[in-house]
């Protein structure tokens, strides 16, 4: 096990790493560099005094960090990297939680980077941001996606392999484009297709008035939970994987325009069919223990 952790970027999802790793392991040091400038008082304030802030990165080499997790947005990174280059690393291994991973493995190979660089994407989160809003367990029976670079040895896969095990995480090994594949059509269209969802409301609102969200109770509620996801994030995250979901998203549009011609034409068997076969979709995730938990009050 790791026993020098560096969190660079101390949100919800940094957080979450440290809380959990700190309740398993004991004799861990969990360290956090972020560009919040009251980190160490909200760090104090969510009861998370074993970790300690650093002021540079420039600390890495003295502090001995031998596991380096980047929890940044996406357009970050390239600065994050930089800044990692020019630290001696050789005894460090570094990885990240982020949502894509094409475009990152492109920066790395076309900088060249020296760094052991291995990507890895836990899919597990809150629409929530803020390191206030993390805990313990965020991980558990969740997925963890491993992209290995062609250089990345064996030796450092299988330890971020185990470290993310730890947390009790799910592990799958996988190409970054695919990774980009999967990921555009399970989470990124869905955010997409959510946050548009709710502009169309908007434009309703005036004529709705309050009963926009007095009535939010269902579908609409479920669709507002995503769309409240990290505003600067999800931008990102559009962007680095505009390709793919730019696909998708025209695929979406033309099976939204069949399902509203099944409407037009009364066509109850057909809109039937179609209603089954997105159930047993979601009745195949529940059974996976991938849905989560359903909050009435919440």
């Amino acid at each position: 096990m790791f026993k020098n952790i560096l969190i660079i970027g101390f949100g919800m999802i940094g957080s979450s790493i440290a809380r959990s790793v700190i309740k398993k392991y004991k004799n861990v040091n969990i360290f956090a560099f972020d560009k919040s400038n009251n980190l160490k008082i909200r760090i104090k304030k969510s009861k998370l005094n074993n970790v300690i802030v650093l002021k540079s990165l420039q600390e890495i080499n003295k502090l001995n960090i031998d596991l380096i997790i980047i929890c940044v947005p996406m357009l970050q990174y390239q600065s994050i990297f930089k800044k990692l280059s020019n630290i001696n690393l050789d005894k460090t291994i570094v990885t990240d939680v982020g949502s894509t991973k094409l475009n990152i493995e492109k920066l790395y190979n076309q900088k060249k980077y020296k760094f052991n660089f291995i990507p890895s994407h836990p899919i597990a989160g809150i629409e929530k941001a803020g390191l206030e809003h993390g805990f313990d367990g965020l991980f558990t029976n969740r997925y963890n996606i491993i992209c290995p670079l062609k250089k990345s040895s064996k030796t450092n896969i299988n330890k971020i392999v185990r470290f993310w095990k730890s947390l009790n995480m799910k592990i799958e090994i996988m190409s970054a484009k695919e990774h980009d594949k999967v990921l555009s059509l399970t989470s990124h269209l869905p955010h997409l297709i959510s946050y548009s969802l709710v502009l169309t409301a908007m434009k309703k609102e005036s004529s709705l008035n309050s009963k926009l969200v007095k009535f939010s109770a269902g579908g609409f509620r479920d669709f507002t939970r995503v769309a409240g996801s990290d505003p600067e994030m999800w931008r990102d995250i559009f962007l680095a994987n505009n390709s793919q979901i730019l696909k998708l998203t025209n695929n979406f549009i033309s099976e939204l325009k069949n399902f509203s011609k099944t409407l037009n034409q009364g066509n109850s068997k057909n809109l039937l069919t179609k209603l089954k076969k997105t159930k047993n979709v979601r009745d195949r995730i529940v059974k996976a223990r991938q849905a989560g938990k359903f909050i009435p009050n919440d």
